[in-house]
C-alpha cells in the first residue's frame, strides 16, 4: 500500500487503539541463596570454608520467576534448579567407586524493587541472565550418624534481569479516512 498525503483535514479522523504503554524500563539484580547438605565425601577447611574437592554447579532449565505488584511495589518470588556435581578425588579409587555425586537442588530467589506508579493489571516481562553462582561450605555442628564430617553448602545466585513493564491504554491516532 503505498503513503498518500490527504487531500483535506476532512480526510483525516482519529481512531482509537489499544496499546501496550511503556512505564519503566531498568536493569536490575536480583539474588538467590539455598543451604543444602554437601554429598558424600565433600570436606571443607574448617578455617576458610573452602572445599577440599572440586564441585561444579549446573543450571538446570529456566529460572522460575513470578512477579506480583503490591503497592507499587514489584514483588518476586521464584527459584532455580541446579545440579552440583562433586568429583572424587581418592587416590586410586577401587574400581567400584564413582568418579562424582550428583545431587540436584531447588534455590529460591526472592525480590521486591520499589516502582513508583506501577499497578497490579500492568504486564511485567523479565529477560533473565545468569551472572554468577557461587559455593561455600559451612561446618554442620549436629550429631552425625555416620563417619565424617557433616558439611553444609551455601550457595548463592547472582541474577542480572532486564525489566520492563508495560500498562494496557488506549490512545489516539490520526488515521488517512480511506483505510
Amino acid at each position: 500500500m503505498d503513503f498518500k498525503i490527504p487531500a483535506s483535514v476532512e480526510d483525516v479522523v482519529v481512531k482509537r487503539i489499544k496499546t501496550l504503554v511503556l512505564l519503566h524500563k531498568d536493569k536490575i539484580i536480583k539474588f538467590g541463596e539455598g543451604v543444602i547438605p554437601a554429598p558424600v565425601g565433600v570436606e571443607i577447611d574448617p578455617k576458610t570454608g573452602e572445599l577440599t574437592v572440586p564441585v561444579e554447579i549446573v543450571p538446570v532449565g529456566e529460572v522460575v520467576l513470578n512477579p506480583k505488584i503490591v503497592d507499587s511495589l514489584l514483588i518476586n518470588e521464584g527459584f532455580i534448579k541446579i545440579k552440583l556435581i562433586a568429583y572424587n578425588q581418592g587416590p586410586e579409587p577401587c574400581s567400584d567407586a564413582k568418579t562424582c555425586v550428583v545431587k540436584e537442588a531447588t534455590i529460591p530467589i526472592q525480590s521486591y524493587h520499589d516502582i513508583e506508579g506501577i499497578c497490579p493489571d500492568d504486564h511485567v516481562q523479565e529477560k533473565v541472565e545468569i551472572k554468577s553462582i557461587s559455593v561455600m561450605g559451612i561446618p554442620d555442628d549436629s550429631v552425625s550418624n555416620s563417619s565424617g564430617r557433616k558439611v553444609n553448602l551455601i550457595i548463592k545466585i547472582i541474577l542480572e534481569v532486564n525489566l520492563t513493564i508495560c500498562r494496557e491504554e488506549i490512545i489516539p491516532v490520526l488515521s488517512c479516512g480511506y483505510l
